[in-house]
């Protein structure tokens, strides 16, 4: 929000007084961001992943904007009235526990997840749209109580008991739901081919235009169990007969570490499924950026001049930002928490901006079981830096936030001493014998890592007392 100043008073614009400001930059995870679709920008490619008639699978890194799509998804499928234009079925993969090895028990159980998380989209949609089952033919709703029934697991009236308490018309459909016989559409252990197709055509007599089941949050389980979760992935994406039900399409939000495994199933090598790699240029990132800032302050238009006046930022964004929406919104959230405290309306000037993203610099992880450093959305590979530099490094790292002498970082890590000498000492050398060469090092360090070198922010210089790493996750 705009704040009056101690000398005098600066007009606010009418629709900035209802704005979010600062707060729209505040969590950065799309799931926790209901106000997503008014400021959404779509990523290239985004028609692809969007088809209606096409199962995708999309992978990509932390912080590329996977979430985002995946509710985007969910949202071009409500018409204007809120109501969904096809049945939305929410589907995480379940990893058996109890068969060893992916293969066709897998598959079967992870297509009875599917099949039961349908049944819980489609009750759940028969009790807000309790109209659409009673205009429905009759054999229509023969199909929905028969698929309610047959693939729920467990129990249907403890499962779906919450849905049917109440007085409401959609409480009293479950009721009815739950207590009619459920007539045999289908033999027992019909193919999974056929029980879809049974359904798609129930919903379409209901103007559904089939189902959509969507998948997002599978980095849990890839941390935890990699190589199942590729392994039962790989085997479900290569049953193909999986994706032949014409109205069913799989829309699945991957993370990217999946990739090199899952693009060799047979589903992606017969394009069955797509496969797509979220990928974002500068130009669609600042665009992101832009709206988000017009949607923080209630502005038609906000152009990133208008937040900082130095031509240095897009270029500062790109380096630090690569191709992560998140890590672009990340480093733009300081420069607006103080242009709406302190800018009063104008521009925030080059010194100032020096300064905050100092204040707020890059995050910055490093990975040493394969010796790079992520700093922001960039990957930085260290394996031509030194062996002693890296180590030192390494050390910093340790010790993020903390002043590390240069004493320290020449006997601790080139002489591997365990503590520093003092004059006298055996081990001692005096400081001209050292500084240049960590110095040099430092500037290695600082060629590698730093967005600007020429203006650290991360391996930052204390005068007279030593360096430090800021290293903000």
């Amino acid at each position: 929000m705009m704040r009056k100043d101690a000398e005098r008073e600066v007009s606010v614009h009418p629709e900035e007084q209802a704005s979010l400001g600062p707060a729209a930059f505040l969590a950065l995870r799309a799931e926790e961001e209901p106000w997503l679709p008014e400021c959404f920008v779509p990523p290239p490619e985004f028609d692809r992943m969007s088809d209606p008639r096409r199962s995708v699978i999309i992978f990509g890194d932390p912080g590329s904007g996977k979430t985002a799509v995946h509710r985007m998804l969910e949202a071009i499928s409500l018409g204007t009235d809120g109501k969904p234009l096809r049945l939305l079925v929410h589907w995480r993969p379940a990893l058996p526990i109890s068969v060893a090895e992916a293969g066709l028990d897998w598959v079967k159980a992870m297509v009875g997840h599917i099949l039961d998380a349908c049944a819980d989209a489609l009750i759940h949609h028969l009790a807000c749209y309790p109209r659409d089952y009673q205009g429905a033919p009759a054999w229509a709703q023969a199909r929905f109580v028969w698929f309610i029934h047959r693939h729920t697991r467990g129990n249907p009236a403890l499962r779906w008991g919450p849905l049917a308490e109440g007085d409401s018309p959609g409480a009293s459909l479950v009721r009815q739901i739950l207590n009619s016989p459920a007539d045999d559409i289908l033999y027992p252990d019909a193919h999974p081919e056929y029980v879809i197709s049974e359904l798609v055509n129930a919903l379409k007599a209901i103007d559904m235009e089939g189902i959509w089941v969507l998948t997002d949050g599978l980095e849990g389980w890839a941390e935890m169990a990699f190589d199942r979760l590729c392994a039962g992935l790989k085997a479900f994406l290569s049953t193909l007969s999986l994706f032949d039900p014409s109205g069913l399409v799989y829309k699945i939000c991957a993370p990217s570490e999946l990739e090199p495994v899952l693009s060799h199933a047979g589903g992606l090598i017969r394009r069955r499924v797509d496969g797509i790699h979220l990928c974002w240029d500068p130009p669609t990132l600042r665009q992101l950026v832009e709206r988000r800032l017009s949607f923080a302050f209630g502005r038609e238009s906000f152009p990133l001049k208008e937040l900082c006046i130095d031509s240095g930022l897009p270029v500062w964004l790109e380096k630090v930002g690569g191709a992560s929406p998140r890590e672009w919104l990340d480093q733009v959230t300081g420069l607006v928490e103080y242009y709406t405290t302190h800018s009063w309306n104008r521009p925030i000037d080059e010194d100032t901006w020096k300064r905050l993203r100092l204040q707020r610099p890059p995050r910055l992880y490093l990975d040493d079981e394969r010796r790079r450093v992520i700093v922001g959305g960039r990957c930085v590979n260290l394996e031509d830096l030194p062996a002693k530099a890296y180590e030192m490094l390494r050390y910093l790292y340790q010790r993020s936030g903390a002043v590390v002498t240069k004493a320290e970082l020449y006997f601790r890590i080139y002489r591997g001493l365990d503590r520093i000498p003092r004059p006298g000492d055996k081990e001692y050398e005096a400081p001209k014998e050292y500084t240049g060469l960590i110095d040099t090092n430092l500037w290695r360090l600082r060629q590698a890592i730093e967005p600007d070198p020429s203006a650290p922010v991360l391996l930052v210089t204390r005068r007279g007392h030593g360096v430090v790493l800021q290293a903000r996750w």
